[in-house]
């Protein structure tokens, strides 16, 4: 998979990028730990680990034990595994260093920056609501959120004409 194809997969879906933000924290981690850290559910944690996986994202662990070193979020020094570890990949690293506003300006349409300015319009495009949700840049009550209002002042920068 090509690394566009995997940013606008990323800023698509916040849910899968927290996920990644999350290896990038705690270096070193399993789906459940992952679960209780984001409170993204399980099932949904083990899905977006295995996309991240087959893109190359993030690559298993294999020692046998785990350093308190190693995985910054364990609370005792070392650890047998117990749980599949998996940790962030060099290519990981890269592609979160591009996910900032300018790569979320890029597959975000004119009618959603709208919403993202204009509060009494939100109420009349729940599709599109739900989906700046989806991507991060509105809170559970429609209100953007700081990605949001990041995305909105870059496309008034760029006099981008919203209205």
């Amino acid at each position: 998979m090509e690394e566009q194809d995997i940013k606008k997969m990323l800023a698509m879906d916040h849910e899968m990028l927290m996920v990644l933000q999350h290896f990038q924290l705690a270096k070193l981690d399993y789906a459940k730990n992952i679960k209780i850290y984001t409170s993204i559910p399980q099932a949904n944690v083990q899905i977006y680990i295995e996309r991240l996986y087959s893109m190359g994202l993030i690559e298993k662990y294999d020692g046998a034990s785990v350093k308190r070193t190693q995985a910054k979020l364990k609370k005792t020094n070392e650890v047998h595994k117990h749980h599949t570890y998996y940790e962030i990949a060099n290519k990981g690293h890269y592609i979160l260093k591009d996910m900032t506003e300018k790569e979320y300006i890029k597959y975000i349409k004119i009618e959603c920056l709208r919403l993202l300015l204009l509060k009494r319009e939100r109420k009349e495009h729940p599709d599109e609501c739900k989906q700046l949700y989806r991507m991060g840049l509105m809170d559970k009550n429609y209100e953007p959120t700081e990605m949001g209002i990041m995305v909105l002042d870059l496309a008034k920068r760029r006099q981008v004409k919203i209205l």
